[in-house]
């Protein structure tokens, strides 16, 4: 008897709620790649041009017979032999010079971005029959009680 009591009261003493989880795990890796190449020539050119002109007037005055007379500013020459040279030297320069640079530059850029979301929804429904058998006991042992008294009459 003592059991049965025990079970009766663990089974009205229940909540009798329902309890719905649902639980939402999303894990998701997004990776991006990318890559640039830059290219760079430059190219530089230094063209020269330098002009030289010597001009150059030798003369050259040598006495044939040393006992005659030579004067050589005041111009009295006699018995020399002259010897007059004009030149004239041009020199050009032209040089050229060329530089070329050429620079290649790669740039490589790899992320991973990992994303997790945890989403989690309890949906509790409350379950109302068991206050319908509470009160159904209740009125089961109020009728019984009220039986017992009509029964026996005389109880004090």
């Amino acid at each position: 008897m003592k059991k049965i009591l025990i079970l009766l009261f663990l089974i009205l003493a229940s909540c009798g709620a329902a309890r719905k989880v649902d639980v939402d795990k999303v894990s998701s890796v997004i990776k991006a790649d990318s890559s640039a190449i830059t290219k760079k020539e430059t190219l530089i050119t230094q063209d020269n041009y330098i002009s030289t002109i010597i001009d150059t007037d030798e003369l050259e005055i040598v006495p044939i017979d040393t006992t005659k007379s030579m004067q050589v500013d005041g111009k009295t020459y006699k018995n020399v032999k002259l010897r007059h040279k004009k030149t004239k030297k041009v020199l050009v320069d032209t040089t050229k010079i060329k530089v070329a640079e050429k620079a290649l530059i790669k740039v490589n850029v790899k992320k991973d971005i990992e994303v997790k979301s945890n989403k989690k929804e309890i949906d509790k429904k409350s379950n109302y029959s068991i206050y319908v058998l509470w009160f159904s006991i209740l009125l089961i042992i109020a009728s019984a009680f009220y039986a017992y008294k009509k029964i026996n009459k005389p109880l004090f």
